[in-house]
């Protein structure tokens, strides 16, 4: 059930970051077949989650003004986002307009996981190499 559990909120996390993922897409991203991304689409549906597949060929979209704000990104990837920090200065020319402020919003994102998970666990610091 864990797993299935991960897939599930892998997929939200994926039609929210890419609308109009198709079904292939999703299965190749979660590494799993075809047949169970519709059945964990018809399991999203039934836990009122609004995906809405918007026909053969053009994927799936959330419906109205759903997203899904906590990031809870691994420890491996925090740190790929603070190591990338450093180059942003040397390959801002060729970066696409907004990018930079998308990164630090999700920079702030981590940070306020990182603070409220240090909270949570007391004395136990997790610090990320910049």
């Amino acid at each position: 059930m864990t797993d299935r559990l991960i897939r599930l909120m892998k997929i939200i996390t994926l039609v929210q970051a890419r609308p109009g993922i198709l079904a292939r897409e999703l299965a190749e991203r979660c590494g799993t077949s075809e047949r169970t991304i519709y059945r964990d689409m018809d399991a999203l549906s039934a836990m009122h989650i609004p995906i809405s597949h918007q026909g053969r060929g053009r994927g799936y979209i959330f419906i109205g003004h759903f997203a899904m704000y906590p990031l809870g990104l691994t420890d491996e990837e925090v740190q790929a986002l603070y190591r990338f920090l450093p180059l942003m200065d040397e390959i801002k020319l060729g970066l696409p307009e907004g990018f930079e402020s998308a990164y630090e919003k999700v920079l702030a994102a981590v940070y306020k996981q990182s603070t409220e998970r240090n909270d949570n666990f007391g004395d136990r610091e997790e610090q990320y190499e910049i």
